[in-house]
C-alpha cells in the first residue's frame, strides 16, 4: 500500500471526521432546500420558489464557509494524526524519509475533501436550476466563477491546516485559521491605512475570484495577483510544516 493510500485510509476509517465532513459540506446544502421548499410548499404567496439565481448566491457562500470548516477539519487531522496517534516513530524508524511522510498527507486530504465538497457545490447549483421555477438562473459564467471562488477558499483553508498542524493540535490550528479568516483577515482587508500591502492577504486574494458584487472586496487586484498570493501563502504553510516535520522529535 502507498503512503498515500494509507493516509487517504487513515481520514475515511475516522467515522466522527468523514460524518461530521458530510454534514457539513453535503447536509447543509440538503437542509437548506428541505426547508425552502418546505417554506414554498406551506406558503408559496409568501415564500418563492428554492431555486434561482438568489438562492444560489446564498447557498454558495454556504457551501464556502462551511466548506472551509471541512477542510480545516480534514485538513488539520491530515497534519497531525500520525504525532497525535501515535505512530510518527514507528513511520520514522521504518527509514522513509520525513518530507516523503509529510508530501503524502497532501494528496491523502485533497482525495477526502474533493468529493466532498464537489458534490456539496453540484447540489447548490442543480437545484438552483431544477426548483427555479421560472426564476431567473445563473449564467454558466457565473457558475464557474462560483465554483473559482468557492475553491479558492476551501483548497486555501485546507493546505494551510495540513501545514500548520505540523506545528500544533487540529484543535489548535482550527481555533487560529477560523479566527484570522472570519476576524483578523477581514479587518486587515478593510484597513486602508496598510495601503497596497493588503494584497498580499489570503482572504482578499479568494475574494477576488467572487462574482463582482457579491462580496464586500476591500481591496482590488489582478487575478494574476491573487494566484500569486494564494501560492505564495500555500507554499509558505507546506515548507513550514515539511521543514518542521524533518526536525521534529520521533
Amino acid at each position: 500500500m502507498s503512503l498515500v493510500q494509507a493516509e487517504v485510509l487513515k481520514l475515511v476509517r475516522r467515522r466522527g471526521l468523514m460524518i461530521w465532513s458530510a454534514l457539513l459540506a453535503v447536509g447543509s446544502i440538503v437542509v437548506a432546500y428541505t426547508i425552502l421548499l418546505s417554506l414554498h410548499a406551506a406558503n408559496p404567496a409568501k415564500h418563492g420558489p428554492a431555486g434561482g439565481f438568489d438562492n444560489l448566491h446564498h447557498l454558495v457562500f454556504l457551501v464556502s464557509g462551511l466548506g472551509g470548516i471541512t477542510a480545516l477539519l480534514i485538513g488539520t487531522t491530515a497534519g497531525s494524526q500520525d504525532v497525535s496517534s501515535g505512530v510518527f516513530r514507528d513511520l520514522v524508524v521504518t527509514g522513509r524519509p520525513r518530507g516523503t511522510l509529510f508530501n503524502a498527507r497532501i494528496p491523502g486530504a485533497l482525495i477526502v475533501f474533493l468529493p466532498l465538497i464537489a458534490v456539496a457545490f453540484s447540489l447548490a447549483v442543480g437545484g438552483s436550476y431544477a426548483f427555479a421555477s421560472g426564476l431567473p438562473t445563473a449564467s454558466t459564467h457565473t457558475v464557474v466563477q462560483y465554483g473559482e471562488y468557492v475553491a479558492a477558499v476551501t483548497l486555501l483553508d485546507l493546505m494551510l491546516a495540513v501545514g500548520l498542524a505540523a506545528f500544533a493540535s487540529s484543535r489548535v490550528v482550527v481555533g487560529v485559521l477560523l479566527a484570522w479568516n472570519v476576524i483578523v483577515a477581514e479587518i486587515l482587508t478593510h484597513l486602508n491605512t496598510l495601503g497596497s500591502a493588503r494584497k498580499a492577504i489570503d482572504v482578499a486574494a479568494t475574494q477576488h475570484f467572487a462574482p463582482p458584487g457579491t462580496v464586500d472586496r476591500g481591496v482590488t487586484m489582478s487575478t494574476a495577483t491573487a494566484l500569486l498570493v494564494l501560492v505564495v501563502w500555500i507554499g509558505v504553510a507546506l515548507g513550514a510544516g515539511r521543514w518542521w516535520t524533518q526536525r521534529r522529535d520521533a
